[in-house]
């Protein structure tokens, strides 16, 4: 019986005319619009989620176990009271890029209630094609509005880099992007708004989150070439409130650097082994709904999907709250204070800081502490050290900064 209410679903998904729903959540500048058009109140409501592909290349027409659980989520969405002002589809919402993948999404899109942005993932980009068919639909894949007292700023970090016989994926923020978002951050502070940053592919998190994310060892470019770690030092500097992503099968929250990371990639594609328990993470199907008030607290709920049943609900075990920095400035001074370099002089490796160093501890890539040569009160020698890769933990005047070396002889 749920086998066959799941087909009836997706038979009147397939059969409606586009015209008979009133929301056509395409292209961006018109959603944006449409948002921009709402009555503010607060607290400012929003939802969050991503990776919605099907796990099989389908025939247009067809639809798959990934469709079951996004149209699931989708009605969960459309019935919260109060309504969302809109969502984000946090990107890989088609599994190769096809224009009929497109159009499917298209038609599931539209039948949501409210404004749906769609940020651009890796998955849309393999056909050779995909990158036109999104630009086409959508726009811009790098957008941003303010609505409330908060701007919203979108990126796109994944790139379709062509070959004769396939396509593959550069994993990256270009500087041309990591310039642009200083600029909107900058803009934001000073106008006292609070800045939310989104993407597809999360950062490398040192000590967290550090593989299938922008840097990981097996994506090109490396740590250094995708601008991962302008990219979140950027978002400390300017002490953004919220940075959410997709990419990765689970959800995960994770604060570095007085950042809140959040990671929602279950809205139907094959689940992966989460990074953490509850209530910071796990694996299961789910979105993020957020409420985001006047004096700048977010609270988060994730309602999950129940695979039997086909219901989703919210689960309380996850319920978060986040208060405002007091200061962003307080951001920019942790930045100035470490601001910390790695040093290749004539063969001799050093990491040096700008302060002091009260404290520092070197990990290899299983936890295990490196001894390091002392120099002086800012620098320490670290030649002994074999090839691979390393993550340190630097400690001054009470401020904290983490990063990550690539050691090669």
């Amino acid at each position: 019986m749920k086998f066959l209410s799941k087909i009836a679903m997706f038979f009147i998904i397939a059969i409606l005319p586009m015209s008979a729903f009133a929301i056509t959540n395409h292209p961006t500048d018109s959603v944006i619009a449409m948002i921009q058009s709402t009555p503010l109140t607060y607290p400012i409501r929003f939802v969050f989620m991503g990776d919605s592909r099907n796990s099989d290349s389908l025939p247009p027409g067809e639809f798959g176990y990934a469709d079951t659980v996004f149209a699931a989520l989708r009605s969960k969405i459309n019935s919260l009271y109060p309504a969302p002002v809109f969502t984000i589809h946090g990107g890989d919402f088609r599994l190769h890029g096809y224009r009929y993948e497109f159009e499917r999404y298209v038609a599931m899109l539209d039948s949501f209630d409210m404004p749906v942005l769609s940020v651009r993932g890796n998955h849309e980009l393999y056909a050779d094609d995909g990158p036109f068919v999104y630009d086409s639909i959508f726009g811009n894949p790098d957008f941003v509005f303010d609505y409330g007292n908060a701007r919203f700023i979108f990126l796109a970090d994944c790139q379709q880099y062509h070959t004769t016989h396939y396509n593959s994926i550069d994993y990256l923020l270009s500087d041309e992007q990591i310039t642009w978002l200083d600029s909107l951050l900058s803009d934001a502070d000073s106008r006292n708004l609070h800045s939310c940053v989104f993407a597809h592919v999360p950062p490398y998190l040192p000590g967290h989150n550090t593989d299938h994310c922008l840097g990981w060892s097996s994506y090109y470019p490396d740590y250094s070439g995708s601008n991962t770690e302008p990219f979140t030092d950027t978002l400390t500097y300017y002490g953004v409130l919220l940075a959410a992503f997709s990419h990765q099968h689970f959800y995960d929250r994770w604060t570095y650097n007085d950042v809140h990371y959040i990671v929602s990639g279950g809205a139907g594609a094959p689940l992966i082994s989460a990074l953490q328990s509850a209530p910071y993470g796990g694996s299961f199907y789910h979105f993020v709904l957020f409420e985001l008030y006047e004096d700048g607290t977010l609270k988060g709920y994730v309602y999950k999907y129940n695979e039997y049943s086909g219901e989703v609900n919210l689960d309380s075990t996850y319920n978060f709250t986040y208060l405002p920095l007091e200061i962003a400035s307080r951001q920019r001074t942790l930045l100035k204070k470490l601001n910390v370099h790695i040093h290749n002089n004539s063969g001799v490796y050093n990491l040096h800081c700008d302060s002091a160093i009260d404290d520092l501890k070197i990990v290899d890539i299983l936890g295990r502490t490196v001894p390091l040569k002392k120099i002086d009160s800012k620098n320490y020698d670290f030649s002994l050290l074999d090839n691979g890769v390393f993550f340190y933990k630097v400690e001054s005047d009470g401020i904290v900064k983490y990063g990550k070396i690539l050691r090669v002889k």
